[in-house]
């Protein structure tokens, strides 16, 4: 940890788009495949897959979809987008000496392939995802698993496109950030950043404050 600060950013709406992924791009890819379940059902699948209740390969076959599950994985995977101002805030943390970790509800195996895929392993060194620890947010639980992993004296910064996750993170004691097109309905006690140009400045007072 090179500061007392760490930055730790939600994946899909924030590092990766789309925000709703599983509506937007889970669902449709895998009726594109012959999957004829309802959404409620994929959903309810998914979530349980991204709770480390089953594998990616195991998801798959539930889904009744036929293929490589490896294949599947990295095909769905590709799929996804960088968030725009990605690269530069990463940058802009490299130089300030602000460390980037990622909180995500996530399917393992799918939140490995894609920071690999993106290239992102070493900009965002540390991931803690649903998957792994078997909470999604906003459970406390995730959180608190995070923080294990903080030195106590690190100031916590948490960025999400979705108010209730970010609220979850402000009950931790985290700065909580709310990222994206509906920043500006971000409620009392939580800051809003519309992209990574608001959020670079937001860090900067943050680090300001700190003395960092």
């Amino acid at each position: 940890m090179d500061t007392g600060i760490v930055v730790a950013l939600d994946a899909m709406g924030v590092i990766y788009q789309p925000g709703a992924d599983v509506d937007e791009l889970v669902i449709p890819f895998v009726r594109e495949r012959g999957c004829s379940m309802a959404d409620a059902d994929i959903i309810a699948l998914y979530n349980d897959a991204s709770r480390g209740l089953m594998s990616s390969r195991e998801l798959w076959e539930r889904l009744e979809v036929a293929g490589d599950p490896d294949l599947l994985d990295r095909d769905v995977a590709a799929r996804y987008a960088l968030t725009e101002g990605l690269h530069d805030f990463l940058g802009w943390c490299d130089d300030a000496r602000i460390s980037v970790a990622c909180i995500s509800n996530d399917i393992s195996e799918w939140a490995a392939l894609r920071a690999r895929h993106f290239g992102l392993a070493g900009a965002v060194p540390l991931w803690t995802i649903s998957g792994d620890v078997g909470h999604r947010k906003p459970d406390g639980r995730i959180y608190d698993a995070f923080l294990r992993t903080m030195p106590p004296s690190v100031t916590c910064v948490f960025v999400d496109d979705r108010v209730e996750n970010v609220a979850a993170a402000v009950s931790k004691g985290m700065h909580g950030v709310l990222f994206g097109p509906n920043s500006d309905c971000a409620p009392s006690g939580i800051a809003s950043a519309a992209g990574f140009s608001s959020l670079t400045d937001l860090v900067a007072e943050v680090k300001a404050a700190e003395g960092a």
